[in-house]
């Protein structure tokens, strides 16, 4: 997939290897994430952001110089509830939650428009190996003035990216969505703190929140055109 980012450069000390910032600008405005509170962290978003989402997981996950920017949209969200920017890194680009506020006045700077193509996504069914690998090196989730984190090895990113890639193209046939709009499609528990799951966070929930594939959503339409 080819996606159009802005690339924002970093300053040498904002990170050990960080070079850029990948900022997804309005291209997201389907997504939503929602920190922890206190243990579960949710990211909604549309079928559409699930498969930018997914591609651009894999691709941060082959970066090992690139952190990707997910700002919260403006606006009410699909739940009420308290929303921040999302940045996910390989966990050796030395990008810490304390260079948050460098980074923060980096995305006020002008950017360079680039387009991105992401490695092709691989099978999300790989539990077991993704599993001992999380036991060995435990993604981190953080959060610091008001934005969130991401860091992990970078085959757990690969990994969170085909699993959204797979939530993404699932969303059409998906009953929950029909019915209510909205689905819970996964659930990465253990993955971020297996030996104390209570703490930073226990699970992040994958919600696909996608209007337009709800059937009041045509009914309204046909009703509307009649």
């Amino acid at each position: 997939m080819r996606l159009r980012v802005t690339g924002r450069p970093v300053a040498t000390g904002s990170g050990a290897h960080l070079g850029r910032l990948l900022d997804t600008g309005p291209m997201l405005r389907g997504t939503s994430f929602h920190p922890p509170d206190p243990t579960v962290a949710f990211l909604y978003a549309s079928r559409a952001d699930l498969l930018r989402l997914g591609a651009l997981f894999r691709l941060a996950a082959t970066s090992p110089h690139s952190a990707l920017h997910v700002p919260a949209p403006p606006g009410p969200g699909p739940v009420d509830a308290r929303r921040t920017a999302l940045l996910v890194a390989r966990e050796d680009t030395g990008l810490r939650p304390s260079d948050w506020p460098v980074l923060r006045r980096v995305l006020r700077r002008d950017g360079t428009p680039l387009t991105v193509t992401a490695p092709a996504p691989r099978p999300a069914d790989r539990p077991d190996d993704v599993r001992r690998l999380a036991d060995r090196h435990p993604a981190r989730f953080a959060e610091h003035a008001g934005a969130s984190f991401v860091l992990a090895h970078p085959e757990l990113l690969f990994w969170m990216g085909d699993s959204l890639t797979a939530a993404g193209e699932a969303v059409a046939t998906d009953r929950e969505v029909h019915r209510r709009g909205e689905s819970h499609r996964d659930d990465w528990a253990g993955f971020f703190d297996p030996e104390r799951t209570d703490d930073p966070m226990h699970a992040l929930c994958v919600v696909a929140a996608d209007p337009i594939f709800h059937r009041a959503h045509w009914q309204r339409r046909r009703t509307s055109g009649a």
